[in-house]
């Protein structure tokens, strides 16, 4: 983990509300890993006052790319950095996705949840690991990528007005039917409501799943104790450790085992 003065590069729009920020950041892009976020100072003024936790979304050379959301006053003041600006950034911070030896992997992300499957999807391409990719969301405006289930992106939205009709859920189920394979581990993140669907379609189904969790961080390295991921309680809790019921998505995630969250 550094603290890392960043360069902007570019700042562009991919869909509606949706930007993809590409800083030159070398000391950061030697160590990131998949699955790892990086913590954005906003502004050296106190307001905002807390950094923004931005999962990494690619990495090519001395760069990294983060893909955001506008959501309020922090994103929309980052909408505005012009190349050359500079950022500070802490990281690379919390774990990453972890690969399951002969399981094919199938990547699901909705909304900017696709960040972190972006870079593993990466990361699968390079190593030459076939697999699949499912990006949901609610309309056609909010995607950037194309639909080609002939190249293995599945994309899925609400209304049906791009891929198919529905949900991140309904394209891993038509991925499964069209594999027909028995051994899969299926890599998520996306909004609060979206993993919670996978946690209990994977238990459902037994199968193997990893979750990026999207949660509020305001230090992003477990001193302010204020991401508590809750586990799966043992079956005798040694007393007084709260260590055995939480742990913190800074710290101890973003991604965990879906098997392992209660």
């Amino acid at each position: 983990m550094v603290i890392e003065t960043a360069t902007v590069r570019a700042n562009d729009r991919l869909a509606r509300g949706i930007y993809k920020l590409e800083l030159e950041a070398p000391q950061i892009a030697a160590a990131v890993r998949p699955g790892q976020f990086v913590d954005v100072l906003i502004s050296e003024s106190p307001v905002p006052l807390l950094r923004r936790p931005m999962s990494v979304a690619s990495r090519q050379g001395d760069h990294i790319a983060l893909i955001y959301k506008i959501f309020g006053v922090g994103t929309k003041t980052m909408a505005a950095w012009e190349p050359d600006v500079a950022v500070n950034l802490l990281g690379p911070l919390g774990n990453g996705w972890q690969l399951a030896d002969g399981s094919y992997p199938i990547l699901a992300g909705g909304g900017v949840g696709i960040a972190p499957i972006s870079f593993l999807h990466d990361e699968l391409l390079e190593q030459g690991i076939e697999h699949q990719l499912i990006m949901g969301a609610r309309a056609r405006a909010e995607h950037y990528l194309s639909h080609a289930p002939e190249n293995a992106i599945t994309l899925a939205t609400d209304d049906g007005s791009l891929g198919i009709k529905g949900t991140v859920l309904d394209g891993i189920a038509g991925v499964r039917e069209r594999l027909g394979r028995d051994r899969i581990t299926i890599y998520g993140c996306g909004p609060t409501p979206m993993l919670a669907a996978l946690q209990a379609f994977v238990r459902d189904h037994n199968l193997a799943c990893q979750l990026s969790m999207e949660t509020i961080m305001g230090c992003g390295f477990g001193i302010c104790q204020g991401c508590t991921v809750e586990l799966t309680r043992p079956p005798d809790p040694p007393p007084h450790s709260y260590r055995e019921h939480y742990q913190l998505a800074c710290l101890d995630g973003p991604v965990f085992w879906a098997r392992d969250l209660a």
